[in-house]
């Protein structure tokens, strides 16, 4: 008896004849023209191929989200380090308009890409070695904004009281010529 899109299943006492989903009758004959038959392919039954197949589809779907984290991971990291470098640059531009305006370095941004390129990974001991220079601290770029501004509005202010004084102290001469 041929039942070549079934298998027996051996569990303990019982032989169960079980479906399988994929199983091929192969016809061959040898040299001496003998016809023999076996049962080719995957001797699995419905059941154990559902599973092999949802396995197969969660193992997929893990390498894609694997493959897309470890890929994205070095578009993330280039794209911060890329932010980190422009954001040091344009502190090492603002630090020098600040200390010494004028100067070749006040703004020079292929100077100041080189020196922000060579302390790459240890941007402090760069802050460090400004600060030993010039004698200022380094602030971040928006902080020396600020500092504009107040020193805009101080001036401002002690324009305007020098002026009253010397108001008062012309007034006062004038009174004490009377």
């Amino acid at each position: 008896e041929i039942m070549p899109l079934t298998k027996i299943d051996d569990e303990g006492d019982d032989e169960k004849t079980v479906a399988c989903e994929k199983i091929a009758l192969e016809l061959s004959m040898n040299s001496m023209g003998v016809i023999t038959q076996s049962r080719v392919g995957v001797l699995e039954t419905v059941v154990q191929a559902l599973k092999t197949s949802r396995n197969s589809t969660i193992r997929y779907w893990i390498s894609i989200i694997l493959a897309i984290a470890f890929f994205g991971g070095f578009l993330v990291k280039s794209y911060w380090e890329e932010s980190v470098f422009e954001r040091d640059t344009k502190r090492l531009l603002a630090y020098y308009k600040h200390v010494v305006p004028g100067s070749m370095s006040d703004g020079d941004k292929q100077n100041a890409k080189y020196l922000v390129w060579k302390y790459k990974g240890k941007p402090n001991k760069l802050w460090r070695r400004l600060e030993k220079k010039y004698g200022i601290p380094v602030l971040h770029a928006h902080e020396y904004e600020d500092l504009e501004e107040k020193s805009e509005e101080e001036i401002e202010v002690e324009n305007l009281d020098d002026e009253e004084e010397s108001e008062e102290k012309q007034t006062g001469d004038e009174e004490k010529d009377l």
